[in-house]
């Protein structure tokens, strides 16, 4: 029966719905022996555990696991959905509730009178509840409002990307808030300003986070998507050997209906190195206008991105050496925005540290902590944000 679908039809190559379709079939026509058929019974309800396992469902595991596939599939009404309910063609709308007729009998499923025809006990987990039986009508409803509200695709399942010839999601990206990173306030504040005017649909900035390690520059762009994944902003990182594919990657951000903003990490180039006049072409100077719903945000070390040597003013071979040196430079005056990120001084470092033993409920003597604290700075790693957070993960450890 599911051969007949038209905007679902990329469900057909899961391995699961073929496993069940063969299973049905073969239980309809009897196609094999009773000992067989609950084989394969028991063989789908171990798969569906282990789906259920990894995916934290405990309940109705074959409608939920169905579920998610019609929730994740890419598709012109998932698509469309995504752009808007008025975006979507009544042809389309009604080829979709057509489909949806179909995998609404699929979905519901009674395993329980399956497995009682077979002689088998039921299977809590497998059994669903008739109050949940919805209309076709109200799935497509929330179909909809879902692909608007997180996306189509993969989008709908994750907010945030790693780039390897293609998206990949990622599963667990870092939960940090931007409450969490204590000091750099002006820096946090034109870093919220800018990306809110971004996902207002206003002109916004790239921005580069220039400073010293451990400084909180890769937290401030990874607690942005915490903030405001919810108003559609998703995050791609990228490395500067990926900048080749970055065509690859505007091509499929510039037909959806997100705000997307490319990580750069740690960026920086050596001296060797000539990628860095592809970004200059690609931030601004490609003859292809970037899409409004993108930015960069990078950060790095370097304040001009580019290894310096004295080389480079001392050449005997160039020139115009002063042509050489500015090429270099001009990559950072790409990015409309630079935030400074230095090292704390010590009385802002006791107060980072100050500020995450609160947090974390640390009850230890104000004095007695900034006494360790200094201690700790001075064996190990130097005055900056990430020291103090091993500090305190040490001194929780401890307690």
């Amino acid at each position: 029966m599911l051969n007949n679908l038209l905007i679902y039809r990329k469900l057909l190559r899961d391995g699961m719905i073929k496993r069940v379709e063969r299973f049905l079939s073969d239980l309809e026509h009897q196609n094999k022996s009773k000992l067989l058929l609950q084989t394969d019974f028991f063989n789908i309800a171990s798969r569906l555990l282990e789906y259920g396992f990894n995916n934290n469902v405990k309940t109705a595991l074959w409608k939920n696991y169905l579920l998610d596939l019609i929730i994740e599939d890419e598709n012109i009404f998932s698509l469309s959905c995504e752009k808007g309910k008025n975006e979507v063609d009544i042809a389309i709308e009604m080829l979709a509730k057509r489909d949806l007729s179909i995998l609404r009998k699929f979905i519901y499923i009674d395993w329980d009178v399956i497995a009682t025809k077979l002689g088998i006990e039921p299977l809590p987990m497998l059994s669903i509840s008739k109050k949940e039986n919805l209309a076709v009508d109200d799935i497509l409803n929330t179909l909809a409002n879902f692909y608007y509200k997180n996306g189509s695709g993969i989008l709908g399942k994750y907010k945030a990307f790693r780039w390897e010839n293609e998206l990949i999601g990622i599963e667990n990206p870092d939960n940090i808030r931007l409450t969490d990173i204590i000091g750099y306030d002006a820096q946090k504040k034109s870093l919220i300003e800018n990306t809110e005017r971004f996902l207002e649909g206003k002109k916004a900035n790239n921005v580069l986070l220039f400073g010293d390690r451990g400084t909180g520059k890769s937290s401030s762009v990874k607690a942005l998507l915490n903030e405001y994944a919810h108003r559609g902003l998703r995050l791609i990182e990228l490395n500067k050997n990926q900048l080749v594919d970055y065509n690859k990657i505007i091509s499929f951000i510039r037909k959806r209906n997100k705000y997307f903003i490319i990580f750069m990490d740690d960026l920086s180039f050596e001296e060797h190195e000539t990628e860095y006049k592809y970004l200059k072409a690609l931030i601004e100077g490609s003859i292809e206008k970037k899409p409004d719903n993108l930015l960069i945000y990078a950060t790095s070390n370097r304040r001009h991105l580019v290894k310096e040597t004295w080389n480079d003013r001392e050449n005997s071979e160039e020139v115009r050496i002063s042509d050489s040196v500015q090429e270099k430079i001009s990559l950072a005056d790409r990015f409309g925005i630079v935030l400074t990120y230095t090292s704390p001084s010590q009385e802002e470092y006791l107060k980072i540290v100050e500020g995450l033993a609160e947090k974390h409920k640390i009850s230890v003597d104000r004095m007695k902590l900034r006494e360790k604290a200094i201690q700790w700075e001075m064996l190990h790693n130097g005055r900056s944000g990430r020291t103090a957070r091993q500090f305190i993960d040490y001194l929780i450890g401890t307690l």
